[in-house]
């Protein structure tokens, strides 16, 4: 008796957080895209508070070579909530967001990665550096190869290992 109590509970709950979330979701009719920069008024509030929503979409870059902003900022000025949209723009990559600054940081870790030798293409060149040095081998597992049977890779004197069998 005290489950389906705490089990009824629990679905009320869930269907008071999904009516409040759908009813936050809701788009505000008079709301554009666009980089005109005038304000639209969208709707009439009686609160004397000002309201303050400010989203700086990410930067691009421009045919000219400009790297550019738009920030759009909602607000309430008197009784109307106003969209205004301000296109910023400059001739540095000064704003560039963290997003952008660690996907150049990775692509400059793979780049000294690429340049950099391994450790099989050390230990390939410190090994074959005798003539005479035999073929370096291992045994790998094949569990779905008959009877269980392992495999052999060789490495190769660039440091690549190649299937033997």
């Amino acid at each position: 008796m005290i489950r389906i109590g705490i089990i009824l509970i629990v679905i009320a709950w869930t269907v008071v957080i999904a009516t409040t979330l759908k009813v936050m979701s809701k788009e505000v009719e008079g709301l554009r895209k666009d980089l005109t920069g005038q304000v639209y008024p969208i709707a009439k509030v009686d609160v004397d508070k000002n309201v303050l929503h400010s989203k700086i979409t990410d930067r691009y870059q421009t045919p000219d070579g400009q790297w550019c902003f738009v920030t759009v900022v909602i607000k309430q000025e008197g009784d109307e909530i106003v969209k205004k949209e301000v296109l910023e723009c400059s001739d540095t990559k000064q704003g560039q967001t963290q997003n952008e600054k660690i996907k150049e940081l990775e692509k400059q870790i793979e780049l000294e990665k690429a340049r950099k030798p391994g450790y099989w293409e050390l230990f390939a060149e410190f090994y074959y550096r005798d003539p005479n040095a035999p073929v370096y081998c291992r045994k790998y597992a094949r569990p779905d190869s008959w009877f269980k049977r392992p495999g052999t890779v060789c490495l190769d004197p660039q440091g690549k290992w190649e299937v033997i069998n």
